[in-house]
């Protein structure tokens, strides 16, 4: 498995921020609708949900128990579940695990009128992307569409550049001519050759995952998973557990294994951004592991 890993903030050439500008620029792009699954056992909430995300364009399912959110989460492909913790005699947190497995391309976001810390962590390491706590407002449900939809548009950008970059030569134009550009993209191709360990320098903005997806479907690992984890975006508690999984009972709240992106990525790439906001007994794991592979 390769690994590339993101440094920054450092002094970053020119270069690096004209590929970022040009190649993954999306402030120009149309945010997707989405289509929304809203799980809720208050027909009252439903409703509103339904209103609120329709008005922004959405296409809303709205079910009042998880049988029916399976159900639909089965016949339908959705974008964006939205879960309440507590659907009467159900268990939510069950059922973000059952849609996470059913759906794993679904963003899901728990809702709850009893909101806590413990339930929030349990709810990201059942693998939620968001947590609302209840009551909430038109606009904070509007704005977290908006946020969905852009990842999505983002997403679809990423996939088509990828494909681009899969038969790019050394000296493909990727909005820079510059000789710069060019001796960078090369040293790119020679590294990917390789199954070294490579680090990327550069401030926030420069281009360092587009770079590092260039790396991975230039290599032989071009058919295996590529992986990115922000280390800033996670608790420091949780990215040993996201790096390096976890077995069943390893801590409270652990209640099935979890492999880790580590393992996720065998035989393909994994890029960790952010590197050094990775706590030092991680990171020393890390280096132990790399020195291994």
């Amino acid at each position: 498995m390769g690994i590339a890993a993101g440094l920054g903030p450092v002094a970053a050439p020119n270069h690096a921020t004209r590929l970022q500008r040009n190649a993954v620029d999306t402030s120009q792009d149309q945010a997707p609708h989405l289509r929304i699954l809203v799980v809720d056992d208050e027909p009252s909430i439903r409703r509103a949900m339904g209103i609120s995300l329709e008005a922004e364009g959405h296409q809303v399912v709205a079910v009042g128990n998880g049988k029916d959110a399976l159900s639909e989460a089965n016949r339908c492909v959705f974008d964006l579940a939205l879960v309440d913790l507590r659907l009467g005699t159900e268990s939510g947190m069950e059922l973000i695990t059952a849609l996470r497995a059913a759906c794993p391309w679904t963003r899901l976001v728990v809702i709850t009128a009893y909101a806590s810390v413990d339930s929030a962590v349990e709810a990201m390491r059942r693998g939620a992307f968001d947590y609302l706590p209840k009551p909430f407002t038109h606009e904070q449900v509007a704005m977290l569409a908006r946020k969905v939809a852009e990842i999505r548009a983002l997403e679809n950008r990423l996939e088509s550049l990828q494909q681009e970059l899969s038969d790019a030569a050394p000296e493909a134009d990727l909005g820079s001519r510059s000789v710069a550009m060019r001796r960078s993209l090369a040293m790119a191709r020679k590294v990917a050759e390789s199954d070294a360990t490579v680090l990327l320098r550069g401030e926030s903005g420069t281009g360092k995952t587009i770079l590092a997806r260039a790396i991975h479907s230039w290599s032989r690992r071009k058919s295996k998973p590529f992986g990115a984890l922000s280390c800033p975006s996670l608790a420091a508690e949780l990215l040993e557990s996201e790096l390096f999984g976890h077995v069943r009972g390893a801590f409270t709240g652990a209640l099935r294994d979890h492999p880790g992106r580590i393992a996720a990525c065998e035989g393909g790439s994994l890029f960790l951004d952010e590197i050094g906001d990775l706590p030092l007994a991680v990171q020393a794991k890390l280096l132990r592991f790399l020195q291994e592979k």
